[in-house]
Protein backbone atom coordinates (compact mmCIF):
# COMPACT_ATOMS: atom_id res chain seq x y z
CA UNK A 1 0.00 0.00 0.00
CA UNK A 2 2.69 2.22 0.79
CA UNK A 3 4.50 1.70 -2.48
CA UNK A 4 1.11 2.95 -3.63
CA UNK A 5 1.11 6.06 -2.31
CA UNK A 6 4.99 6.55 -3.13
CA UNK A 7 4.17 5.92 -7.09
CA UNK A 8 1.19 8.52 -6.41
CA UNK A 9 3.04 11.12 -4.92
CA UNK A 10 5.31 11.08 -7.94
CA UNK A 11 3.01 10.92 -10.60
CA UNK A 12 1.07 14.33 -8.57
CA UNK A 13 4.69 16.16 -8.70
CA UNK A 14 4.97 14.98 -12.33
CA UNK A 15 1.85 16.73 -13.14
CA UNK A 16 2.24 19.45 -11.42
CA UNK A 17 5.79 20.56 -12.70
CA UNK A 18 4.13 19.78 -15.84
CA UNK A 19 1.45 22.60 -15.36
CA UNK A 20 3.57 25.20 -13.95
CA UNK A 21 5.12 24.72 -17.91
CA UNK A 22 1.67 24.83 -19.40
CA UNK A 23 0.73 27.84 -17.17
CA UNK A 24 3.69 29.78 -18.12
CA UNK A 25 3.89 28.90 -21.47
CA UNK A 26 0.02 29.73 -21.90
CA UNK A 27 0.63 33.19 -20.07
CA UNK A 28 3.69 34.13 -21.96
CA UNK A 29 1.69 33.33 -25.46
CA UNK A 30 -1.54 34.94 -24.44
CA UNK A 31 0.79 38.32 -23.90
CA UNK A 32 2.32 38.10 -27.20
CA UNK A 33 -0.91 37.43 -28.96
CA UNK A 34 -2.31 40.63 -27.84
CA UNK A 35 0.96 42.77 -28.80
CA UNK A 36 0.74 40.98 -32.75
CA UNK A 37 -3.28 40.94 -32.92
CA UNK A 38 -2.97 44.26 -32.06
CA UNK A 39 -0.20 45.33 -34.88
CA UNK A 40 -1.98 43.14 -37.05
CA UNK A 41 -5.55 44.74 -36.59
CA UNK A 42 -3.52 48.18 -37.17
CA UNK A 43 -1.97 46.95 -40.25
CA UNK A 44 -5.02 45.59 -41.87
CA UNK A 45 -6.91 49.00 -42.94
CA UNK A 46 -3.81 50.21 -44.33
CA UNK A 47 -3.66 46.99 -46.19
CA UNK A 48 -7.29 47.06 -47.31
CA UNK A 49 -6.87 50.70 -48.62
CA UNK A 50 -3.38 49.83 -50.67
CA UNK A 51 -5.32 46.82 -52.29
CA UNK A 52 -8.42 48.75 -53.13
CA UNK A 53 -5.80 52.21 -54.47
CA UNK A 54 -4.13 48.79 -56.52
CA UNK A 55 -7.06 47.26 -58.00
CA UNK A 56 -8.37 50.99 -58.65
CA UNK A 57 -5.72 52.01 -60.91
CA UNK A 58 -4.81 48.83 -62.74
CA UNK A 59 -8.54 48.40 -63.81
CA UNK A 60 -8.08 52.36 -65.32
CA UNK A 61 -5.14 51.97 -66.91
CA UNK A 62 -3.46 50.71 -70.36
CA UNK A 63 -0.06 50.16 -69.06
CA UNK A 64 0.76 46.88 -68.48
CA UNK A 65 3.15 45.88 -65.45
CA UNK A 66 5.58 43.75 -66.17
CA UNK A 67 4.68 42.10 -63.17
CA UNK A 68 1.18 41.25 -64.43
CA UNK A 69 2.28 39.32 -67.74
CA UNK A 70 2.56 35.30 -67.49
CA UNK A 71 5.74 33.77 -68.64
CA UNK A 72 6.28 30.05 -69.60
CA UNK A 73 8.39 28.76 -66.97
CA UNK A 74 7.50 25.46 -65.95
CA UNK A 75 7.53 25.76 -62.30
CA UNK A 76 6.53 27.66 -59.24
CA UNK A 77 7.71 29.27 -56.16
CA UNK A 78 6.07 28.70 -52.66
CA UNK A 79 6.91 30.75 -49.75
CA UNK A 80 5.46 28.97 -46.81
CA UNK A 81 5.12 30.60 -42.94
CA UNK A 82 5.32 28.10 -40.34
CA UNK A 83 6.43 28.34 -36.93
CA UNK A 84 9.94 28.31 -35.43
CA UNK A 85 8.56 26.32 -32.21
CA UNK A 86 6.50 23.94 -31.55
CA UNK A 87 3.44 23.25 -29.15
CA UNK A 88 1.10 25.30 -31.22
CA UNK A 89 -1.78 22.48 -31.94
CA UNK A 90 -2.43 21.69 -35.72
CA UNK A 91 -1.04 25.12 -37.12
CA UNK A 92 1.88 23.52 -38.68
CA UNK A 93 -0.08 20.66 -39.43
CA UNK A 94 -2.66 22.74 -41.35
CA UNK A 95 -0.06 24.63 -43.44
CA UNK A 96 1.53 21.21 -44.34
CA UNK A 97 -1.11 19.90 -45.73
CA UNK A 98 -2.08 22.56 -48.12
CA UNK A 99 1.36 22.91 -49.41
CA UNK A 100 1.94 19.24 -49.91
CA UNK A 101 -1.25 19.23 -51.71
CA UNK A 102 0.15 22.02 -54.39
CA UNK A 103 3.83 21.56 -54.70
CA UNK A 104 4.63 19.83 -57.39
CA UNK A 105 8.04 17.85 -58.14
CA UNK A 106 9.68 21.15 -59.65
CA UNK A 107 8.68 23.79 -57.59
CA UNK A 108 10.75 25.43 -55.45
CA UNK A 109 10.44 26.20 -51.75
CA UNK A 110 11.26 29.18 -49.42
CA UNK A 111 10.31 28.22 -46.16
CA UNK A 112 9.95 30.31 -42.96
CA UNK A 113 10.32 28.86 -39.35
CA UNK A 114 12.41 26.04 -38.20
CA UNK A 115 9.43 23.47 -38.14
CA UNK A 116 8.94 24.05 -41.96
CA UNK A 117 12.75 23.26 -42.55
CA UNK A 118 12.67 20.44 -40.71
CA UNK A 119 9.49 19.08 -42.78
CA UNK A 120 10.79 19.84 -46.41
CA UNK A 121 14.78 19.51 -45.63
CA UNK A 122 14.05 16.17 -46.80
CA UNK A 123 12.14 16.67 -49.42
CA UNK A 124 13.34 16.66 -53.46
CA UNK A 125 12.76 20.30 -54.49
CA UNK A 126 15.06 23.09 -53.59
CA UNK A 127 15.14 25.15 -50.87
CA UNK A 128 15.87 28.68 -51.61
CA UNK A 129 18.14 29.62 -49.04
CA UNK A 130 19.32 33.36 -50.53
CA UNK A 131 17.85 35.40 -47.95
CA UNK A 132 19.29 35.37 -44.62
CA UNK A 133 16.08 35.02 -42.70
CA UNK A 134 15.60 37.33 -39.44
CA UNK A 135 14.66 36.24 -36.34
CA UNK A 136 11.69 38.60 -36.19
CA UNK A 137 9.53 37.89 -39.63
CA UNK A 138 8.21 41.20 -39.62
CA UNK A 139 11.20 42.68 -39.91
CA UNK A 140 11.41 45.45 -42.68
CA UNK A 141 14.37 43.85 -44.27
CA UNK A 142 12.51 40.49 -44.30
CA UNK A 143 9.88 41.63 -46.01
CA UNK A 144 11.79 43.64 -48.81
CA UNK A 145 13.94 40.60 -49.14
CA UNK A 146 11.33 38.36 -49.90
CA UNK A 147 9.69 41.27 -52.58
CA UNK A 148 12.71 41.77 -54.02
CA UNK A 149 14.01 38.20 -54.40
CA UNK A 150 10.24 36.58 -55.81
CA UNK A 151 10.16 39.71 -58.24
CA UNK A 152 13.08 39.38 -59.95
CA UNK A 153 12.95 36.15 -60.26
CA UNK A 154 9.40 36.37 -61.68
CA UNK A 155 10.81 39.02 -64.13
CA UNK A 156 13.72 36.53 -65.05
CA UNK A 157 11.33 33.91 -66.06
CA UNK A 158 12.41 31.22 -63.79
CA UNK A 159 8.83 31.00 -61.90
CA UNK A 160 5.49 31.07 -63.57
CA UNK A 161 3.54 31.88 -60.51
CA UNK A 162 4.61 32.76 -56.93
CA UNK A 163 2.27 31.61 -53.73
CA UNK A 164 2.05 32.32 -50.29
CA UNK A 165 1.21 29.56 -47.77
CA UNK A 166 -0.02 31.20 -44.71
CA UNK A 167 -2.39 30.91 -41.92
CA UNK A 168 -5.50 33.36 -42.06
CA UNK A 169 -6.77 34.64 -38.31
CA UNK A 170 -10.09 34.34 -38.25
CA UNK A 171 -10.77 34.70 -34.65
CA UNK A 172 -8.75 33.54 -31.43
CA UNK A 173 -10.16 29.63 -32.09
CA UNK A 174 -10.50 29.73 -36.05
CA UNK A 175 -7.26 29.91 -38.32
CA UNK A 176 -7.10 28.34 -42.17
CA UNK A 177 -4.31 27.78 -44.17
CA UNK A 178 -4.91 29.84 -47.47
CA UNK A 179 -2.66 29.73 -50.40
CA UNK A 180 -2.69 33.29 -51.62
CA UNK A 181 -1.12 34.13 -55.22
CA UNK A 182 1.50 36.45 -54.93
CA UNK A 183 2.57 37.02 -58.77
CA UNK A 184 1.52 37.26 -61.40
CA UNK A 185 -0.61 40.14 -60.03
CA UNK A 186 -3.93 39.50 -60.73
CA UNK A 187 -6.00 40.51 -64.04
CA UNK A 188 -8.11 43.93 -63.73
CA UNK A 189 -11.40 44.44 -62.54
CA UNK A 190 -14.26 45.10 -64.77
CA UNK A 191 -14.35 48.42 -65.00
CA UNK A 192 -17.67 50.57 -63.58
CA UNK A 193 -19.10 52.50 -66.37
CA UNK A 194 -20.37 55.27 -63.83
CA UNK A 195 -17.32 55.42 -61.91
CA UNK A 196 -14.73 58.05 -63.20
CA UNK A 197 -11.59 57.63 -63.86
CA UNK A 198 -8.40 58.61 -61.57
CA UNK A 199 -6.15 61.04 -62.78
CA UNK A 200 -2.83 60.13 -63.26
CA UNK A 201 0.33 62.08 -62.32
CA UNK A 202 2.60 62.18 -63.73
CA UNK A 203 2.32 59.54 -66.17
CA UNK A 204 0.44 55.92 -65.94
CA UNK A 205 3.90 54.10 -66.08
CA UNK A 206 5.65 56.12 -63.37
CA UNK A 207 2.76 55.78 -60.90
CA UNK A 208 1.90 52.33 -61.34
CA UNK A 209 5.49 50.91 -61.02
CA UNK A 210 5.87 53.37 -57.85
CA UNK A 211 2.70 51.52 -56.76
CA UNK A 212 3.32 48.11 -57.08
CA UNK A 213 6.52 47.48 -55.14
CA UNK A 214 4.57 48.71 -51.97
CA UNK A 215 1.92 46.95 -52.44
CA UNK A 216 3.82 43.70 -52.76
CA UNK A 217 5.66 44.90 -49.43
CA UNK A 218 2.32 45.31 -48.14
CA UNK A 219 0.97 41.96 -48.81
CA UNK A 220 4.07 40.27 -47.45
CA UNK A 221 4.01 42.35 -44.51
CA UNK A 222 0.38 41.67 -43.70
CA UNK A 223 0.38 37.97 -44.70
CA UNK A 224 3.68 37.30 -41.83
CA UNK A 225 1.36 39.22 -39.34
CA UNK A 226 -1.49 37.47 -39.84
CA UNK A 227 0.59 34.02 -39.49
CA UNK A 228 2.63 34.78 -36.60
CA UNK A 229 -0.44 36.25 -35.09
CA UNK A 230 -2.36 32.73 -36.04
CA UNK A 231 1.18 31.08 -33.93
CA UNK A 232 0.87 32.33 -30.71
CA UNK A 233 -3.61 32.19 -30.72
CA UNK A 234 -3.02 28.45 -31.60
CA UNK A 235 -0.36 27.81 -28.92
CA UNK A 236 -2.54 29.88 -26.33
CA UNK A 237 -5.20 27.79 -27.40
CA UNK A 238 -3.09 24.30 -27.10
CA UNK A 239 -1.58 25.50 -23.57
CA UNK A 240 -4.70 26.33 -21.97
CA UNK A 241 -5.98 22.92 -23.24
CA UNK A 242 -2.68 21.53 -21.31
CA UNK A 243 -3.24 23.20 -18.33
CA UNK A 244 -6.98 22.30 -17.78
CA UNK A 245 -6.14 18.75 -18.52
CA UNK A 246 -3.34 18.84 -16.20
CA UNK A 247 -5.53 20.17 -13.37
CA UNK A 248 -8.52 17.09 -14.12
CA UNK A 249 -5.74 14.85 -13.87
CA UNK A 250 -4.15 16.58 -10.53
CA UNK A 251 -7.81 16.63 -9.49
CA UNK A 252 -8.22 12.65 -9.69
CA UNK A 253 -4.99 11.71 -8.69
CA UNK A 254 -5.15 13.58 -5.37
CA UNK A 255 -8.51 11.30 -4.70
CA UNK A 256 -6.82 8.59 -5.58
CA UNK A 257 -3.73 9.68 -2.90
CA UNK A 258 -6.34 10.34 -0.54
CA UNK A 259 -8.15 7.06 -1.21
CA UNK A 260 -4.57 5.16 -1.18
CA UNK A 261 -3.29 7.23 1.99
CA UNK A 262 -6.12 6.29 3.88
CA UNK A 263 -6.17 2.64 3.04
CA UNK A 264 -2.18 2.21 3.82
CA UNK A 265 -3.32 3.81 7.75
CA UNK A 266 -6.59 1.76 8.14
CA UNK A 267 -4.31 -1.41 7.17
CA UNK A 268 -1.58 0.00 9.66
CA UNK A 269 -4.26 0.21 12.36
CA UNK A 270 -5.32 -3.26 11.58
CA UNK A 271 -1.72 -4.43 11.78
CA UNK A 272 -1.43 -2.65 15.33
CA UNK A 273 -4.53 -4.44 16.46
CA UNK A 274 -3.63 -7.81 15.30
CA UNK A 275 -0.27 -7.35 16.99
CA UNK A 276 -1.76 -6.68 20.26
CA UNK A 277 -4.39 -8.51 20.59
CA UNK A 278 -1.38 -11.42 20.18
CA UNK A 279 0.16 -10.20 22.90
Amino acid sequence: MSQQVTRIKSRIKSVSDSLKVTSAMKLVSTVKLKKWKNKMLSNREYTREIRKTTDEFLSYTKYVSPLSKRNNAEKNLYIIISSNLGLCGSYNNNVFKLADSLIKENDDLMVFGGKGYAHYQAFPNALINDIDFASDLSDEKTVNDITRFASKKYLDGTYKEVHIIYSSYKNSLVFIAKDFLFLPLKNKKEKDNLSFAPIFEPNEKVLIDTLIPIYLKTIVFSKLLESIVCEYASRSNAMENATNNANELLDGLQIEFNKARQGAITQEIIEVVAASERV
